[in-house]
């Protein structure tokens, strides 16, 4: 049976991908605002006065992977072979596809009908 459940700010819940694995939080509404309001200048219009907003997309997709990235497992460098810390950094680091699984189950895993890979946490 599938229900839906409310996004609350101290759930997490685990995703493997391979051997690694992550613990993941999904995110609401606000905490997207948030962050996009950290990100958003105002910038007046001297031609046609008034006022437009602007949003540095880069830099609310990196505050996003890093809220909902909350920690991981075997993580290795490509060089070296050691683990990697979880830092902003090195989320951002991560190749396109992971984050879009992370993306997908952050968001997926809001009904509870048991998406693959994933496993609840808290």
């Amino acid at each position: 049976m599938s229900f839906i459940e409310i996004i609350e700010d101290q759930e997490t819940f685990e995703l493997a991908i391979g051997e690694s694995s992550f613990t993941l939080r999904r995110f609401d509404a606000q905490v997207l605002r948030d962050i996009e309001k950290r990100h958003t200048t105002r910038t007046k219009n001297l031609r046609q006065g008034g006022w437009f907003k602007e949003i540095d997309d880069y830099e609310v997709n990196q505050d996003l992977f890093d809220y909902m990235i909350v920690a991981w497992s075997n993580i290795k460098s490509p060089t070296t072979g050691k683990d990697v810390e979880c830092t902003k950094e090195n989320k951002s680091k991560l190749p396109g596809t992971v984050k879009l699984r992370i993306m997908e189950a952050c968001d997926v895993d809001s009904i509870s009908a048991g998406t693959e890979g994933t496993k609840k946490k808290t």
